[in-house]
């Protein structure tokens, strides 16, 4: 191999490592806006807890009652929610993972709590 095509050959590594190095700081460095939601459902299939504590990803807590919802800004795709009801009645770890390209999510706690799907929602403002 001469001079010439080693420095192409090394030139488009170097252009890889940083194609590479871009996405892979895309995915992780992605924040998202997790709204955090305590509302039942008005026909009674879930309801909403009477108040709790919700620690996102072990950094933030936060305070709800009923009828309640948080904003939270958070950092990657998989997140952990850790909900503890003010009378002990509830007390459960739940792992999400947030569609990448989702810039803002809704979370139900109510519907995490009864196991109904989809918990996890996109949320738009139109």
């Amino acid at each position: 191999m001469n001079k010439v095509h080693k420095g192409i050959a090394i030139r488009g590594i170097i252009c890889l490592c940083y194609l590479l190095l871009a996405i892979l700081m895309f995915v992780t460095g992605r924040t998202h806006t997790l709204l955090v939601d305590n509302k039942g459902n008005q026909d009674g299939s879930y309801s909403a807890v009477n108040g709790m504590t919700v620690v996102v990803d072990n950094t933030t807590s936060e305070e709800l009652l009923k009828n309640d919802r948080a904003k939270v800004v958070v950092k990657g795709q998989n997140v952990k929610l850790l909900v503890k009801s003010f009378d002990g009645s509830v007390n459960q770890e739940f792992r999400l993972k947030i569609p990448l390209l989702q810039d803002t999510v809704l979370v139900s706690i109510p519907k995490l709590i009864a196991g109904i799907e989809p918990a996890l929602e996109p949320f738009t403002t139109d």
